[in-house]
């Protein structure tokens, strides 16, 4: 089973819903992630053209004023059966069980924004998420950030809002 996610930057093109295809036809991923979508609808053919005619479902956050942003969380229906979800500006918590195991545990894709002090508060809204929860979770996106150095091209030093990332990180 092949859970993804992709910063996909935009699903609107034909181009892009066939790569979109072709990721979940070659590596058989029955959930995918997909981070600024710049969508503010979705629609059942939208993710058709993504997944074929396979019988899937989604949660989605529209885009901002000015068409950046969204996310989109979907999956194959055979695959995954949600339970609950919670569904916030930044972030999508699905929690679920995946069929093939009868596995509960939650998934979670976030699309954190640019500014240190909004992310921060999704960092907090996150960590109360997960203290509501007691089931293995899966937190995947785009945190714009990263938590070492060594992951950015040309820095050397560990910044404050690294810091707070790998925090966060260690506390969920």
């Amino acid at each position: 089973m092949t859970i993804a996610v992709w910063n996909i930057r935009g699903l609107g093109s034909r181009a892009k819903k066939e790569m979109v295809k072709s990721l979940i036809v070659q590596e058989r991923v029955v959930i995918i992630g997909l981070v600024e979508s710049k969508h503010n609808e979705i629609t059942l053919q939208d993710l058709h053209s993504c997944w074929g005619n396979q019988d899937i479902d989604w949660l989605h956050v529209p885009t901002k004023e000015g068409g950046s942003g969204g996310l989109i969380l979907t999956w194959l229906k055979d695959s995954f059966d949600l339970v609950e979800h919670q569904i916030m500006q930044h972030w999508i918590s699905a929690t679920g069980i995946l069929q093939q195991s009868n596995f509960r545990c939650q998934i979670c894709i976030v699309y954190a924004p640019n500014d240190r002090h909004e992310r921060l508060d999704v960092w907090n809204q996150l960590r109360e998420l997960r203290a509501t929860s007691s089931v293995p979770w899966l937190l995947m996106g785009d945190f714009n950030e990263v938590v070492q150095p060594q992951e950015r091209r040309g820095a050397t030093v560990m910044t404050p809002s690294m810091r707070e990332l790998a925090h966060f990180l260690q506390d969920v």
